[in-house]
């Protein structure tokens, strides 16, 4: 697995020089950068980041604001800090906002690696399962009251989300932005998962409601009412990717099947930011028959979807045979890929 690293740091030679030497470790680290804390805020709730590298002295949020972001809500996201300013007792202010190793500059690049590796060691240190049963697993943490911090990768989209327990109660979940029971609901609803166990929890307290059993039975049953496209069914997602207009099972489809669609796109794209905005479209739907039947007449199969080139700067991708989905798409996006990720639908 791929591990995304965000480096935030305002000295751009220093960031062309970690793109440099990160560059012959893409096997294992894709490195991502921005020039100052709130930036990366922003980046942390967009993108699956495994670990952050920052400096501490920068404009607008510097490293102690973003080390307590990090501490707040992302507390899964390990911090390392690497800095010029090695004045008396910063390492220990730095541990205390929950950095878990500091370095100085000018840097050893090789002793950074070398502490990233085992970071990311110990968040598997209790094992890795592949194609695992999520329920069952959850349920075993319960019973041996375990401590753990769990992260879990969608297989079907590389997505990720994370579930902390304590003496086996469930203390919290995320899913980017995203926190508590709604968070748990959307990572317990992923069918094929892989699961890394890391021996410890940072939490202490619990931000979740409800125990783990009654939490496993309301995923379930929300996961039921999506995939039956019950008319009373109330999602979150709406006319755009990032809305939060609420939208009912008669417009279309659920909201994890909508972005399912979309992280297709991106995954195929290679591009974070190749989906501009996705959303139902059951106006559609009859030109979408109408474009099958003639499809069907020509002998060509099952339509897959209809790629419109735009007057502005963008693509239109309608998918689906039942409610169609329109994502609008970046026009650097190649045609290829978009026929790559509709194949996979």
């Amino acid at each position: 697995m791929v591990r995304q690293i965000l480096v935030v740091d305002d000295n751009q030679p220093f960031l062309n020089l970690i793109h440099k030497l990160f560059s012959k470790l893409k096997d294992r680290y894709a490195v991502l950068t921005c020039t100052d804390g709130g930036e990366a805020v922003e980046l942390l709730k967009r993108r699956p980041i495994a670990l952050v590298v920052t400096d501490l002295q920068m404009p607008n949020v510097d490293g102690y604001g973003l080390l307590e972001k990090i501490r707040r809500f992302f507390p899964d996201v390990p911090a390392i800090v690497v800095t010029s300013f090695d004045k008396p007792k910063t390492r220990e202010a730095v541990m205390r906002y929950g950095a878990r190793a500091y370095f100085t500059k000018p840097l050893v690049v090789e002793d950074l690696v070398r502490t990233i590796d085992q970071i990311f060691k110990e968040q598997a240190g209790g094992g890795t399962l592949k194609n695992a049963s999520l329920e069952m697993f959850l349920q075993l943490i319960e019973m041996e009251a375990k401590t753990c911090t769990i992260r879990v990768v969608n297989e079907m989209t590389g997505t990720q989300g994370v579930l902390f327990f304590r003496d086996g109660d469930i203390l919290n979940a995320r899913y980017g932005p995203m926190t508590g029971n709604k968070a748990a609901y959307r990572v317990l609803g992923w069918e094929r998962v892989t699961l890394l166990i890391e021996n410890s929890c940072v939490l202490t307290r619990k931000g979740i409601q409800g125990e783990l059993q009654a939490i496993l039975l309301d995923a379930m049953r929300l996961k039921d009412e999506m995939g039956s496209g019950s008319p009373g069914q109330v999602a979150e997602q709406g006319g755009d990717a990032s809305s939060g207009d609420p939208v009912d099972g008669a417009r279309g489809g659920s909201p994890d099947e909508l972005e399912r669609l979309a992280e297709l796109v991106v995954k195929a794209s290679g591009n974070p930011d190749a989906v501009e905005a996705a959303a139902w479209a059951p106006e559609l739907a009859d030109k979408m028959a109408a474009l099958q039947m003639f499809g069907n007449i020509l002998g060509a199969g099952p339509l897959k979807a209809v790629l419109s080139n735009r007057e502005t700067d963008q693509r239109m991708v309608v998918m689906g045979a039942g409610v169609p989905a329109r994502l609008v798409v970046g026009a650097k996006v190649q045609k290829e890929s978009l026929i790559d990720a509709v194949l996979d639908v």
